[in-house]
């Protein structure tokens, strides 16, 4: 019976070392469960446009929790054909998809009795035309939490079902004609989007207070004027109340101000000021880690904590962070 014993605890020892010498865990999307009749398109490519494209998050294996870092293996472009000729089952259709991928990323925490897993996923889907010009048929910007004990199969599971059903929507339909792109334009995509914004194209910002991110977006503040109070940033943004005296403004009340042209963006009960920095607008503020799988993954990496494991909390930590033109989110960078 002590040998049998002993036997089991080297065995669990090695298990643990070899989990402990795997960095990597292999993504592979679930099978489609619907097939398309007549789809318009046989083939799928890709073009990966996110910030970090070595890798598809942090997931947690085993019994100590360790992360992993999430690798897509065969490649993705080769998942994603494989995924459109199960739902087509095999049907040589011509048309031809580009999907421009944006964010896709997932990531886990551990909290004092739960786990968190996040999920970042936006992208858009072209059809190739016979001039060779890109018309839009679909696209999709969505972040999801899911909470529970052991959320790995959960979040690997929503992911799959997110990108099959987007495919899946988009084989029997035709592209938007009202506008077209060439291949550099979708290449550039993000830049041309950012010309249809006042925000980015400004020489002068809108002074005001602006409730939301569209506002700021459009340069369209609703919330009145800003001022300083004896002309001390340091003692926060004041305005008139209906008496004509100066009250203090809550910035959780905003999404941002522009004083005298400069802009500050709200987080966390403060101001920060906003810098242009390579056509995106920067700032340091605090973070907290379980904002979005994006910037779990950005934490991870930069606090060494690939290996071991990352623990969800009211924690926050100040790091440079860009505004997301798309939703006004604010990603932290690396």
């Amino acid at each position: 019976m002590k040998r049998i014993v002993f036997l089991l605890f080297i065995i669990l020892i090695k298990a643990v070392v070899v989990q402990a010498q795997q960095k990597t865990r292999a993504f592979l999307f679930t099978k489609p469960h619907k097939i398309v009749q007549n789809a318009k398109y046989g083939k799928i490519s890709l073009y990966d446009a996110r910030e970090i494209k070595d890798n598809l998050g942090v997931i947690q294996v085993g019994m100590l929790n360790a992360n992993r870092l999430l690798v897509a293996d065969p490649s993705l472009e080769k998942q994603l054909q494989n995924q459109l000729e199960q739902m087509t089952s095999g049907h040589k259709a011509d048309g031809e998809l580009l999907m421009r991928l944006e964010k896709f990323c997932m990531a886990e925490l551990t909290g004092a009795f739960s786990e968190k897993g996040f999920l970042d996923f936006r992208a858009i889907l072209f059809s190739e035309e016979v001039n060779g010009d890109y018309l839009q048929v679909a696209r999709i910007d969505t972040s999801i939490v899911v909470k529970g004990m052991d959320v790995t199969k959960a979040t690997l599971s929503r992911a799959s079902e997110l990108v099959n059903n987007l495919i899946f929507d988009a084989l029997i339909k035709s592209g938007d004609t009202t506008k077209s792109y060439s291949l550099n334009e979708i290449e550039n995509y993000d830049d041309i989007q950012k010309k249809q914004l006042a925000l980015y194209n400004a020489t002068k910002l809108k002074d005001g207070l602006y409730l939301t991110y569209d506002e700021f977006a459009h340069q369209t503040p609703s919330g009145g004027e800003a001022q300083f109070k004896d002309g001390d940033l340091y003692l926060g943004f004041f305005k008139e109340d209906e008496k004509g005296k100066l009250k203090k403004i809550k910035p959780k009340d905003y999404y941002a101000v522009v004083h005298t042209g400069r802009p500050f963006v709200s987080s966390q009960e403060q101001f920060y000021a906003l810098s242009k920095e390579d056509n995106d607008f920067i700032f340091v503020g605090p973070v907290k880690e379980t904002a979005s799988a994006t910037n779990v993954v950005v934490a991870s990496v930069l606090l060494g904590a690939i290996g071991g494991m990352l623990v969800s909390g009211p924690e926050t930590n100040y790091c440079s962070q860009k505004l997301d033109y798309v939703n006004g989110s604010f990603v932290r960078m690396k």
